[in-house]
């Protein structure tokens, strides 16, 4: 994207969200440190940010936030503010990534690939990109300049010759084989990348519902776990490991069990290989909100054979951040839900 487009669409992001953030100005009590008639909220760290801020040439200016990351099929439909961009996304965006991609590898996913080191038999180590195509066929590309000489020539040398029954190819011969032995993908941290998917989830959320998403006090140690991936902050699964139909990708209520009552934020990422979806889940506004991650861990990621029903409302159709009178929709629809069980 152009200097000049990306100061277009920033421009036309802070408009719609400003707008946003005065509606709601004008109907609550709420107090900001600065005053302001027109600003919007970094959704991570709650600072208030002007137009003003928009220009690069400031410190700590707004950025266009990709969410998911862009590497991951996201879209750059937010604003954060620059310090918020660079210590909550850079490290863990990166770790999602590698993440995704390893275990994508490790499971032979069609179009997945992965550069590690091969050992023969001999123990000559060498450099060597391996990827699957889309049908799941495997093709090894051995990298001679990323590898030492001596080895990769001893490497070469153990290669026998011979006829060799291809696997699963009946009736066809290879006339030479290697054997070797190789390290698995192991460097992404699972822990890390989790934070990446909370933050993708709450992002959304502030996306989907404007300002008043932030004002759920239940979300201030969701805020300070992304903002500090490194602390265990929230050690109880936030995530539910349920492939929902199409309808859910987007934001919704889980109406029951009562138990698990929150919203929950469903999306795609996005690689070579697959389109994975992931829910994640929000406490509502109740004071036992963050009761939620405990009743996740208890009800759906015990050890027992029960069924759990899940009855999800999509919050999709009575979301738009251009209409006044939708401005409270996420409160007002959880407040009506809460009063009817």
């Amino acid at each position: 994207m152009s200097r000049i487009k990306k100061k277009k669409k920033k421009k036309k992001i802070f408009e719609l969200y400003s707008q946003n953030l005065k509606w709601i100005k004008e109907k609550t009590n709420a107090k900001f440190k600065t005053e302001f008639e027109y600003g919007v909220l970094c959704p991570l760290c709650l600072e208030v940010f002007l137009e003003s801020d928009l220009l690069i040439s400031d410190k700590n200016h707004l950025t266009l936030e990709h969410n998911p990351p862009k590497s991951l099929g996201g879209k750059d439909n937010i604003l954060t503010c620059k310090e918020c961009n660079n210590k909550s996304g850079h490290k863990t965006d990166v770790e999602l990534l590698t993440y995704i991609l390893e275990q994508e590898f490790k499971n032979f996913s069609p179009n997945s690939k992965h550069r590690t080191e091969l050992i023969s038999n001999e123990g000559a180590k060498v450099t060597a990109d391996l990827s699957f195509d889309d049908k799941g066929k495997m093709t090894v590309n051995l990298q001679d300049k990323y590898s030492n000489p001596k080895d990769f020539k001893k490497f070469i040398d153990s290669e026998e010759k011979g006829f060799f029954p291809i696997e699963g190819e009946i009736g066809k011969f290879a006339t030479k084989k290697l054997n070797f032995n190789m390290n698995l993908p192991d460097k992404g941290n699972m822990r890390l990348a989790s934070i990446a998917l909370l933050k993708i989830g709450y992002l959304m959320g502030f996306e989907k519902f404007g300002h008043i998403f932030l004002f759920n006090q239940n979300l201030d140690q969701i805020r300070e776990q992304i903002l500090n991936p490194e602390k265990e902050i929230i050690i109880d699964p936030f995530w539910i490991n349920f492939e929902f139909p199409e309808m859910f990708v987007g934001v919704n209520i889980i109406n029951k069990p009562t138990e698990l009552n929150c919203f929950l934020n469903t999306f795609v990422l996005k690689t070579k290989s697959r389109n994975g979806q992931i829910s994640i889940a929000f406490p509502g506004y109740n004071k036992e909100g963050l009761v939620i991650y405990k009743n996740i861990k208890k009800i759906l990621c015990s050890d027992n054979d029960e069924t759990v029903n899940l009855e999800i409302t999509t919050l999709e159709p009575f979301l738009d951040l251009r209409d006044e009178n939708r401005v409270f929709s996420s409160a007002y629809i959880w407040d009506k839900k809460a009063s009817t069980q």
